[in-house]
């Protein structure tokens, strides 16, 4: 499928979902990221971000998704929804997410870029 058929939704979503500024603790958490890995390691990145992705959902998100660009192949979005900014904050405190994120964070060619909110009402 086409880039251009995906990110047209994503952006949607981006639009349709997310405020700036700090979420409160009490609503539904949706969070954003861009990752983009060094061209050599787009596989092996891919696999550790659908790891990811697994461990969220097993771990109370609501929805965990790991997208990659089909045009730029090193290029993911990863997508989620939390019930709430704590269940997403005691997520990524785990041991086992801090090592998994040190992982992901050697194959990268840039940082993480973020972008969590919540509901627009």
């Amino acid at each position: 499928m086409p880039a251009k058929y995906w990110l047209l939704p994503l952006l949607a979503f981006a639009l349709l979902v997310l405020a700036y500024g700090p979420a409160r603790a009490d609503q539904e958490q949706f969070v954003v990221t861009y990752v983009e890995f060094l061209p050599a390691k787009e596989d092996r990145g891919g696999e550790l971000l659908e790891r990811l992705a697994a461990l969220g959902r097993r771990s109370g998100a609501i929805s965990f998704t790991a997208n990659q660009e089909i045009q730029r192949p090193n290029f993911f979005v990863l997508l989620e929804i939390w019930p709430d900014a704590t269940s997403r904050q005691n997520f990524e405190d785990q041991a086992q997410i801090q090592r998994l994120l040190d992982r992901i964070n050697r194959l990268l060619e840039v940082p993480f870029d973020e972008r969590p909110g919540t509901l627009i009402e």
